[in-house]
């Protein structure tokens, strides 16, 4: 093999994490962690900070609790800290500590111990029952509490009666009628053999028959925000409160202590203030929780409300955002319009935010029909707000951040805005440009939410949804189409069907008139692996009825390219191929054809040795050149291999320039991502991560000079979902529009939630 000389001035954003379904291309590094501290507390001790020690932590990374997320501040790349609160460790046990980034990749797991607790406690914490009518018969007492040793005693009014022990934290006794036949309180405690004893708690005997009904004239305080901190301690104002009585908050009882016959009072404990947002009335932005009073004979109190308000430090969450076409995109140029923002916890005085940009908001009202028409049934908001966006934001190329955020708190979740761009939402497998029709053509794999398995096809001046379509061609169901090859005059496209394992040939004979099909190309199989499927394909200068392909298997197999390349005519394939085998393990998993016709050039995706093929082409098929395999051309990741036939140069998705007639690297754009030459426009177009990059979504979409690669004019992208696979140049001669457009992957995330969502099209207009 040939191992050409040259020099490497390569900065990549090299990404090296491979999961399933991302096709081991742009992936993130892993978190790990190493250490937590502390690994050990005690059971219903007070709440903690736990800090987590590890590696590869960026923003939006989270401690997880026995899969659960922590509220998690990132102190820096190597560590976080977090909250756990008392109710989280009030029993003993092991919790799983995991940290898991906004992508969904998580490190290895570490165990926390939540021991037993104190062993020196000795306490009675309630008894059951706590009130019994005068005259009841013998009825048995439970005593619940900590630090119980066997022959301890349950004590009436400090006499021991006959006791039976039921663990550390459990005793019962039979209490004699004698002992409560008639009203009053007794004093119950417990006493251990050493004579130590518990405080006590009083046992009511009341008068047979209900006694008089408590009343609740207030409550104090009677209002608080919402997420507050530490518990609330309320007092109850009323009458006829009796030992035992019990305040309820919404139902549940709360811990109450008897300070007299008007007066009670309870903890409130924080949790109660943590709202859903549907609690709150989307016009008042208030929740209402009903408290009353249980006497111990089961009398109960009127309610009275206990009003929780949205705090001015609440978060608030956007469910979505729409302008007046019910869009979230505007062409570059457009007037300024009104933005609808709908949501949950907007607090009055909230103020929406186009990119950082304040915009002029409205008052917060309650969600009107539209905002929950535009909104997943899963999701509805319960309130809205309206902004105004000035013209001034609509000047260029963008994707814009759309937040919103209350007068003390953090900034929502932001949802995209476009200016200049026009997404698909679903999956895309493939996009090619017809400029003898100015569409594009996309393949919809099986996996598509919508139009699964076949070819739609749209104009960049409409709208991108299956409803805007021009066409769509419907392939049988399961073929799984994927890489599409458009001849050079556009009257047939070839559709690689992973599912089948074949090669669909499509004429287009029309803009508006469905393609038909053509010739169905059988890939062949291997023995071992099963069918061929197209990893890449392309269709000769020559001749429109003459295709290559590279031909893979897809049972999950290492090596990946094992069928080779192989040439067809039609449907009949010449005999000659170039490919894999145990003895000569060649892996072309990506090709173009020479502008001649006389050569394909074909590179290795799969390792890091880099390879580039040179195959010679004849009337029997192909042939590996003389010196044909030369190694160290191409990095890793480096999807596909792109020609410029008016140069001859080939260009890497690794950002690679290269001579492939000598063959020798030449330079680099510094980027690795997805790319696409227009040798008419002098340009190269990457959609590509920044190396030192911690924000997992953003992309950039960068113009770099053809010939030295210099960089020019880029986009930011802040949001994109799914993984970059396909980037191509479009120029509709119809109306003198031009840009780029690309495909992302679905991402197959291994826990949730996941940050990475379905596959789309993206379709970015000029100038950048």
């Amino acid at each position: 093999m040939s191992r050409p000389q040259f020099h490497v001035f390569l900065l990549l954003s090299v990404l090296s994490i491979f999961c399933g379904g991302c096709g081991g291309f742009n992936g993130v590094l892993a978190p790990t962690l190493s250490s937590i501290n502390p690994t050990t507390v005690a059971a219903g001790s007070a709440g903690f900070t736990l800090t987590a020690t590890g590696a590869n932590f960026v923003q939006g990374t989270m401690l997880l609790w026995d899969g659960a997320p922590l509220p998690t501040t990132v102190n820096s790349s190597t560590q976080l800290t977090a909250k756990v609160s008392a109710a989280q460790i009030a029993s003993a046990g092991v919790v799983t500590i995991r940290v898991m980034k906004s992508d969904s990749t998580t490190s290895a797991a570490l165990t926390l111990t939540i021991t037993g607790g104190s062993t020196n406690t000795f306490s009675l914490t309630s008894i059951s029952p706590a009130a019994v009518a005068a005259g009841s018969a013998a009825f048995t007492l439970t005593a619940t509490g900590t630090g119980f040793v066997s022959g301890a005693a349950i004590t009436l009014n400090g006499a021991a009666i006959a006791t039976s022990f039921d663990s550390a934290t459990q005793l019962h006794a039979t209490v004699p009628a004698a002992d409560v036949a008639s009203a009053g309180t007794i004093k119950v405690g417990v006493t251990n053999p050493d004579k130590s004893s518990t405080n006590t708690l009083p046992l009511t005997v009341y008068s047979p028959g209900l006694g008089p009904a408590p009343t609740l004239t207030s409550i104090s305080p009677n209002t608080s925000q919402n997420n507050i901190t530490s518990p609330l301690t309320l007092t109850a104002t009323g009458t006829n409160f009796v030992n035992g009585s019990t305040v309820m908050w919404n139902g549940a009882a709360m811990t109450t202590t008897f300070v007299s016959s008007t007066q009670l009072t309870a903890t409130i404990p924080a949790s109660e203030f943590d709202i859903p947002a549907s609690f709150f009335d989307p016009t008042t932005g208030t929740a209402t929780e009903k408290v009353y009073v249980l006497n111990p004979d089961s009398t109960v109190s009127n309610e009275l409300p206990f009003t929780i308000t949205i705090s001015p430090k609440t978060r608030p969450t956007l469910v979505t955002v729409f302008n007046p076409n019910l869009t979230q995109r505007s062409k570059v140029g457009d007037p300024a319009f009104t933005l609808t923002l709908c949501g949950n916890l907007f607090y009055n005085g909230a103020t929406a935010y186009f990119g950082s940009t304040a915009l002029q908001t409205s008052a917060v009202g309650p969600a009107g029909s539209t905002c929950l028409s535009q909104s997943p049934a899963s999701n509805q908001p319960s309130q809205q707000v309206t902004a105004q966006v000035p013209a001034s934001q609509l000047t260029a190329v963008a994707e814009i951040p759309v937040t919103i955020q209350n007068p003390q708190s953090q900034p929502s979740n932001a949802i995209p805005y476009y200016v200049g761009m026009n997404i698909y939402f679903d999956e895309s497998a493939d996009v090619v440009w017809d400029s003898r029709f100015n569409l594009l053509y996309l393949s919809k794999p099986s996996t598509a939410q919508h139009s699964q398995d076949s070819i739609v096809a749209f104009s960049t001046r409409t709208g991108l949804n299956d409803a805007a379509a021009v066409w769509i061609y419907q392939l049988p169901t399961g073929s799984n189409p994927d890489r599409l090859a458009l001849s050079a005059d556009g009257k047939y496209l070839y559709v690689g069907l992973d599912g089948t394992g074949q090669v669909q040939q499509l004429a287009i004979t029309g803009a508006t008139t469905k393609p038909t099909a053509a010739n169905t190309i059988s890939l062949g199989s291997d023995p071992n692996f099963g069918k061929y499927y197209a990893l890449d394909l392309a269709i000769s200068p020559s001749s429109n009825n003459t295709i290559a392909v590279a031909r893979g298997v897809a049972s999950g197999s290492t090596p990946v390219a094992r069928g080779g390349v192989a040439v067809y005519d039609g449907t009949a394939q010449r005999s000659n191929t170039v490919g894999w085998s145990s003895s000569n393990p060649l892996l072309l998993d990506t090709l173009q054809w020479s502008a001649d016709g006389n050569t394909i050039y074909a590179a290795n995706n799969e390792n890091s040795t880099g390879d580039l093929y040179t195959l010679t082409v004849s009337a029997s098929g192909v042939a590996l050149a003389a010196n044909g395999d030369s190694r160290g051309i191409f990095t890793i990741p480096n999807l596909f291999i792109h020609l410029d036939a008016a140069s001859g140069l080939l260009y890497g998705d690794d950002g690679s320039q290269v001579d492939p007639t000598v063959p020798k690297f030449n330079l680099s754009a510094g980027v690795n991502g997805v790319m696409t030459p227009d040798h008419a426009g002098g340009k190269a177009y990457f959609v590509f991560h920044r190396p030192t990059d911690q924000n997992q979504l953003e992309y950039f979409v960068g113009e770099f000079d053809l010939t030295t690669l210099a960089p020019g004019a880029s986009l930011d992208l802040y949001e994109v979902q799914g993984i970059p696979q396909h980037l191509i140049r479009w120029n509709n001669s119809s109306d003198g529009t031009s840009g780029v457009a690309f495909t992302t992957k679905k991402f197959n995330c291994l826990y949730s939630p996941c940050n990475v969502g379905d596959g789309r099209l993206y379709v970015v207009n000029f100038p950048l």
